[in-house]
């Protein structure tokens, strides 16, 4: 079963797109196979920082409407064989993602990947839920200032209760 890790933070251009196409190339590089989602729809960036850009054809929202299988959507790293990028949508909405729809694709992606990472929104809207709620691990990125601190302590608390693993554990109580 596939380890699925987000990055995430309150606050915009801290870091966390980075972050992820860095971890996701340090799992790739000892060997993991590993893909790495964007999840910022309408906002993407992490196929800029990727390098693959301009190899986008299917991106998440085609997935998860069943427009495209996911293997049309993941675009392979050029420099290790191990990556995958599924890129997020430029054109849609924030809310075409749905729980249903990306529990599924993690789900199917679980079967083939060891590390799932999530390259997380900014911010506390849908599409960083979505990012948090399935997450095994997390990182939150933030910066030195006061705001960012404040809102990555907002996004500990989301974790620990918004999440699955949250929902979990509070049945088993």
């Amino acid at each position: 079963m596939a380890r699925i890790i987000v990055v995430t933070s309150g606050k915009g251009g801290v870091g966390k797109t980075t972050t992820s196409a860095a971890i996701a190339m340090g799992l790739a590089k000892r060997g993991h196979k590993t893909v790495v989602i964007d999840f910022d729809v309408g906002l993407r960036n992490l196929d800029l920082i990727m390098g693959c850009e301009r190899r986008v054809v299917y991106d998440f929202v085609n997935v998860i409407n069943g427009e495209a299988a996911i293997n049309q959507a993941l675009i392979r790293d050029k420099h290790c064989d191990q990556l995958y990028i599924l890129p997020a949508s430029q054109t849609r909405d924030k809310d075409s993602l749905t729980q249903e729809g990306v529990g599924q694709v993690l789900e199917d992606l679980a079967k083939d990947f060891k590390y799932i990472i999530c390259d997380s929104p900014a911010g506390i809207e849908k599409g960083a839920h979505l990012a948090m709620y399935f997450a095994d691990d997390a990182f939150i990125v933030t910066n030195p200032e006061v705001s960012s601190v404040r809102d990555s302590d907002r996004m500990l608390g989301l974790l620990a209760s918004k999440s699955r693993r949250a929902e979990l554990k509070r049945r088993t109580y």
